[in-house]
């Protein structure tokens, strides 16, 4: 018996570990589910007081201040340039305050000892577990565009972003249908949380007997000398065992209910062999009692000393004496056994909920946060688009001396902070005739006409050189009222214009002239030929251009070059007209 009973116990604690539960909050799939306030409460699977709710639907969170998460503006340009929607939400699933207040006291009222843990834990596949159903929403015609978070905000505090561009007729469209019972507009979740059943349960029960009668039963009749024994012994011996097991196998065939279908087995088995051994197990036959033991019974009479005194042989004269032994002994061993076995699986519960914002706008119609219509002819609104243009007649300085100009521009508001920005011209948007570019900054409700005016600043980069700042000290700015600004860098420009008579170069003998000039640009001195006038030139005239510091001299000296002799080389002269008549020395 105590080797049955250290078997079971080694039995019990291998069953233990085989079906050790996760510690997570699981609830019951079958048992423990009950409606409060339509609110579904689901079971916690191993504290049966302790309750989750599964929230009904998805719905607009709300901010701290009671106020709904929701914008939905229309927008009306008087001009007819543009109109349409915008609609923006965010969505959480989970109860509001106050309803879970109401919810905690009404389970309170159905079981005093039930306690509200908080939602159920819900979990979701990939992307798609959060979707918006909506006819208007979904037709290109009505919305330009709608963009989802995608997921389905079941974590605690959790919320989806819900975003539409909507067409002229899609925001009407919209705006009538939540001032419906039904909008169009509606959120679903698909999501799921785990819960606990069984999956494989196995029960294995014994009743074991064994009965040992033992009858023994002896008369004796002694008369005349003479003597009966009758003996009429009755054993009977009576072994009876029965193990009966029970399985039930709910989830399809996985290695964990093999592994049960093992155990089950192996304790079957084992407990078989112990019930039916009958040398070593419960049932083994006990020893046997002895019918008659020896002196039990006294039998014949021995002979008195007188007897043996006068007599020699024979029996004794006797009375009659009837003898009865009479014997009954019962061993009774009987036992019970039962063994529960209980696999719990942890199975997926699908959850496919969608809820309407229905209702709002005639709650919520006159709160200027969620509901509005915006006439974009408004100064809040209105903008304005500033130009900035490279002056055409600098254009060709990027190839020579620039290597990109830039353009900053600061809005300054009086109740708004300031906005800045830049523009860039590179020698790239100058060789592809990109001489504009536009920079645009809001009104912001600015009343007077002060909300035309702007600074900005140039700067360029040269060549070889840092970069020339107007204004120089970075605090200062051009300010400037005018849409349309055209820049252009420190420089000045001179167009020279050569020209020279072939037949005197022929009649002095000259073969060919070069023109130098000489002048600075930011302050730093340039000398270059600027052109070569040959006798042979089917063109007589030249034409330059030249880009130099303002109010600084330029400089040009003439070498002529004769069919014979040495070069003859000029001097230096200041240049003062932009037309120059080359003519041979000596004339």
């Amino acid at each position: 018996m105590a080797f049955i009973k250290k078997y079971l116990f080694s039995l019990f604690c291998l069953l233990i570990a085989l079906v050790a539960l996760p510690a997570s909050a699981l609830v019951n799939y079958e048992s423990g589910q009950m409606e409060v306030n339509g609110i579904l409460l689901l079971q916690d699977a191993n504290d049966a007081n302790v309750y989750y709710y599964l929230p009904p639907a998805p719905r607009v969170s709300e901010r701290v201040d009671k106020g709904l998460e929701l914008s939905l503006v229309k927008f009306v340009d008087p001009k007819g340039e543009t109109s349409g929607g915008l609609l923006h939400m965010l969505v959480t699933f989970t109860l509001p305050a106050d309803e879970l207040e109401a919810l905690k006291e009404a389970l309170k009222k159905e079981n005093g000892k039930a306690r509200l843990a908080g939602p159920v834990a819900l979990l979701q596949e990939e992307e798609g577990s959060f979707s918006i159903i909506s006819g208007s929403l979904s037709d290109k015609g009505f919305t330009s565009s709608l963009i989802t978070s995608g997921r389905a905000p079941v974590t605690p505090g959790a919320k989806a972003a819900v975003a539409a561009t909507l067409t002229p007729q899609g925001a009407t469209l919209l705006w009538e249908s939540l001032t419906k019972p039904t909008s169009d507009v509606s959120i679903a979740l698909r999501t799921y949380y785990e819960a606990v059943l069984p999956s494989f349960q196995a029960k294995i029960s014994a009743d074991i007997s064994t009965v040992y009668e033992h009858f023994s039963k002896v008369k004796n009749v002694q008369e005349d000398y003479t003597k009966k024994q009758l003996r009429d012994i009755i054993d009977e011996l009576v072994r009876t065992g029965v193990v009966n097991v029970e399985i039930f196998d709910r989830l399809p065939e996985d290695s964990a209910n093999k592994a049960m279908q093992s155990l089950v087995d192996l304790a079957t088995t084992k407990l078989t062999e112990i019930i039916f051994d009958q040398k070593t197990g419960f049932t083994a036959i006990p020893e046997k009692e002895k019918a008659v033991e020896s002196g039990q019974i006294q039998g014949r009479q021995k002979k008195g000393w007188l007897a043996q005194l006068f007599t020699s042989s024979g029996d004794q004269k006797y009375y009659t004496d009837n003898q009865y032994v009479l014997k009954k002994r019962s061993d009774i061993n009987r036992a019970q056994f039962s063994i529960n076995l209980t696999r719990k699986a942890v199975v997926k519960v699908p959850v496919d909920t969608a809820g309407n914002i229905s209702g709002l706008y005639k709650e919520f119609k006159d709160n200027q946060d969620m509901f509005r219509v915006v006439n974009l002819a408004d100064p809040a609104f209105q903008k304005r688009e500033l130009f900035f243009r490279i002056d055409g007649d600098f254009s060709d300085v990027f190839e020579d001396i620039m290597n990109f100009a830039g353009v900053s521009v600061l809005k300054k508001y009086k109740d708004h902070d300031d906005a800045a920005g830049e523009l860039i011209f590179t020698r790239e948007d100058i060789r592809e005739g990109r001489l504009t570019k536009s920079y645009t900054y809001a009104r912001l409700g600015e009343k007077d006409e002060a909300w035309l005016k702007y600074g900005y600043r140039t700067t360029w980069s040269i060549k070889g050189q840092n970069q020339i700042k107007n204004p120089e000290a970075p605090d200062k700015w051009l300010e400037s009222l005018d849409p349309i600004v055209t820049i252009a860098p420190p420089l000045s420009r001179t167009d020279l214009e050569l020209d020279a008579d072939r037949f005197l170069f022929e009649d002095k003998g000259i073969r060919s002239a070069t023109v130098e000039v000489k002048y600075t640009v930011f302050n730093r001195e340039i000398e270059k030929r600027l052109a070569v006038m040959r006798v042979t030139d089917a063109e007589s005239v030249s034409k330059s251009v030249l880009f130099h510091d303002p109010g600084k001299d330029l400089f040009y000296r003439v070498n002529w070059y004769p069919s014979k002799g040495e070069q003859i080389k000029g001097e230096w002269q200041r240049l003062d007209e932009t037309y120059l008549v080359l003519v041979p020395p000596g004339q």
